[in-house]
């Protein structure tokens, strides 16, 4: 099974067990990477994902996800 597959299905499971703090980690790891790769509107739109779930679980990332995005324009 390749890394694709498998982040796949743990985001179907995290979909299904209604485990968004899992969604936070697979969506900000992602688009980090893409960052990394100057991928910036992949990556932007993954770290988006990441804070969307982030502000819906109360989850404390939800800031320093915000500055990301603010940092690319992304975010007032």
């Amino acid at each position: 099974m390749s890394r694709i597959d498998r982040l796949n299905s743990k985001v179907l499971d995290a979909h299904k067990n209604k485990a968004l703090n899992i969604l936070v980690d697979i969506y900000l790891m992602l688009g980090i990477e893409e960052l990394n790769k100057s991928k910036i509107k992949s990556g932007c739109f993954l770290i988006t994902q990441a804070y969307v779930y982030a502000l819906e679980d109360g989850d404390h990332r939800s800031q320093k996800i915000r500055e990301i995005l603010i940092s690319y324009g992304r975010e007032e």
